[in-house]
């Protein structure tokens, strides 16, 4: 047992020492004020903060999102807050040709980019058989479709995952290029959700998305290590944001969007993790990290019991 404590000790200490020294290496090549960063999805929420707190510490700024009314506002809180260039574009992420038009406008007004970080994102948060306008009688179990749901699911999900995941493979192809000609430990960062590894009832569209985002940039890492471009997948829990009422499925549906509404994590805290995430290159970042990690144990260990507390959550039953 002694042996056990020693090397699980050794293992902290040592993977505690090489995060310090990977943030160490990237801060002494890139200077916070010489950083070049592209935030995409930074109009409120956790891109907003994002921005903020990248701001504070010098940098260079890209800003995109669809409100350029949000996007004036914030670039002049950017420079208020000592950022050493701002620029914003307003523009779609489901739309190819805005994101074109943004590495174009990177390139013309930074030269390139050091750090990449996409943070659009769509929520959904209806049942799968609710947003297929099935409807079941709980005691006789009759079936019952509506035929009018059946484009609105379609249009549903093909707008979910143009946002979460084919927006983000298209803003990888056109960043590539410029990550990999920088020479100073390039991050391409998504924001994505605990979600992408554990799905839960209610959110099957969502993680249906989040999934494919995982497997593509867990591929597309190991592809890139040569190169020294990192990826980095962000899964935060609950964000306190207005996500839930802009969801791709809520008009699909009657009655309250199920869901905790407690402890929810702040946009602000977030960001600061994302911030650090980059600094020190990770992999894969659960917020809360406990959270995270439990829940991926859990689902190899003991599945059934990530079900029951998935449904309890979210006020299902299994």
């Amino acid at each position: 047992m002694q042996k056990f404590i020693v090397a699980v000790t050794a293992l902290i200490l040592g993977h505690y020492f090489l995060l310090r020294k990977r943030i160490k290496n990237r801060t002494k090549q890139l200077k916070p004020k010489k950083e070049r960063v592209v935030i995409l999805g930074c109009s409120s929420g956790i891109g907003k903060e994002c921005a903020l707190q990248y701001a504070s510490r010098g940098a260079k700024l890209i800003l995109f999102a669809r409100r350029a009314e949000l996007l004036q506002k914030l670039q002049v809180e950017c420079k208020d807050l000592g950022a050493s260039d701002v620029h914003f574009l307003d523009g779609d992420v489901t739309i190819e040709s805005d994101l074109e038009k943004l590495a174009e406008f990177t390139k013309e007004k930074l030269q390139g980019a050091d750090t990449v970080i996409y943070c659009a994102g769509m929520l959904s948060v209806r049942s799968f058989l609710e947003s297929c306008g099935i409807e079941i009688d709980s005691k006789t179990k009759v079936v019952k479709t509506k035929t009018t749901e059946k484009n609105a699911l379609s249009e549903a999900l093909g707008t979910i995952t143009t946002i979460n995941y084919f927006a983000a493979v298209w803003t990888a192809k056109l960043f590539l290029p410029m990550l990999i000609e920088s020479s100073v430990s390039p991050n391409f960062l998504v924001v994505s959700s605990i979600a992408g590894k554990a799905g839960a009832p209610t959110r099957a569209l969502y993680a249906g998305s989040k999934h494919a985002l995982h497997g593509f940039f867990d591929s597309l890492r190991v592809e890139l290590r040569p190169l020294d471009v990192h990826i980095g997948l962000i899964c935060p829990g609950t964000v306190d944001t207005n996500l839930r009422q802009s969801a791709v499925d809520k008009s699909l549906g009657q009655g309250d969007i199920s869901g905790s509404t407690k402890n929810k994590l702040s946009a602000n805290h977030v960001a600061r993790r994302i911030i650090l995430a980059s600094d020190l290159r990770e992999r894969e970042v659960y917020i809360p990290a406990w959270f995270g990690y439990l829940a991926l144990w859990a689902k190899l260990l003991a599945s059934p019991l990530v079900d029951y507390f998935a449904a309890r959550k979210y006020k299902t039953k299994t």
